[in-house]
């Protein structure tokens, strides 16, 4: 079957099935592509207020097998897209990796049989002033399921690293970032081959 997608999470996911090896060279990762785990557009909540758990989408979190990278992804449609300058990350997204980053390091460092334990164990609040996933939520299950994961493969207190993936038309974009904001990797793909029209085969 032929499978063609459009826009940034088309491409985001192209880039995983087709460029993982080039990726983590850029990011200077010797893992094998086979021994990554990747969890596409990984749902925190989508719409949460000031005093709200929840804290939004990553466009995906890569593990492999010494680090663990929590990622966005832009293309060079992107309004943030500016040529050959730094990309500036909105503070939005900039909370959703403080918080996580909390997650996995209370979550790593306990030895927590449940999520009910974890809440009991890790505190009220989290950056933001955001208050823990209460147990039972949809929330508290993503994320319970997510974080153990990467206990499970990381085998304790991972690397983290904060990434943003660039994407653009080598064919017809002229430059590309010099950096993104904020401490994030930048790491960039070309998919001009991989074009169909205005589409990206998959």
């Amino acid at each position: 079957m032929d499978v063609y997608g459009y826009g940034e999470d088309a491409l985001t996911l192209w880039a995983f099935h087709h460029r993982l090896s080039a990726l983590l060279s850029q990011l200077n990762d010797d893992s094998s592509p086979k021994d990554c785990v990747l969890f596409f557009r990984p749902s925190f909540g989508r719409r949460g207020g000031d005093k709200s758990a929840i804290f939004g989408e990553f466009d995906f979190i890569l593990l492999t097998s010494s680090r663990l990278y929590l990622g966005e992804a832009k293309w060079d449609r992107s309004a943030e897209a500016v040529g050959d300058k730094e990309i500036v990350l909105r503070p939005e997204q900039l909370l959703r990796h403080t918080v996580f980053r909390q997650y996995v390091r209370e979550w790593t460092c306990g030895a927590y049989d449940s999520w009910g334990a974890f809440v009991s164990g890790a505190g009220p609040t989290w950056p933001g002033d955001k208050p823990i996933a209460p147990e039972g939520s949809l929330l508290s299950r993503n994320l319970e399921r997510v974080l153990r994961t990467i206990q499970e493969k990381l085998n304790g207190t991972p690397e983290v690293v904060d990434v943003l993936l660039y994407l653009y038309d080598g064919a017809s974009s002229a430059s590309v970032p010099r950096e993104a904001s904020a401490g994030f990797k930048l790491a960039c793909l070309d998919y001009s081959t991989a074009k169909f029209g205005h589409y990206i085969r998959m």
